[in-house]
């Protein structure tokens, strides 16, 4: 999802992990859903958390406007 100033807010499969992320890269959340203390052992946590991330970024609009996503 975008917001109008161009971040983007995402999840990782598991619906664990939601991540916003800025158009220039920076991260302005990171929210641990509750439950994953009890479902996830620390390297899951830590996997979900990067794929979070890594989904953001791939969605983030670039300086000219296009989402990684778009670019051939």
């Amino acid at each position: 999802m975008h917001d109008d100033t161009g971040a983007v807010t995402v999840t990782d499969s598991g619906r664990y992990v939601e991540v916003s992320m800025r158009h220039d890269g920076r991260l302005t959340a990171l929210r641990i859903n509750p439950h994953a203390m009890y479902d996830l052992t620390a390297p899951d946590l830590a996997d979900a958390c990067l794929e979070a991330i890594e989904r953001a970024n791939s969605l983030r609009p670039r300086s000219d406007g296009v989402s990684a996503g778009d670019r051939p």
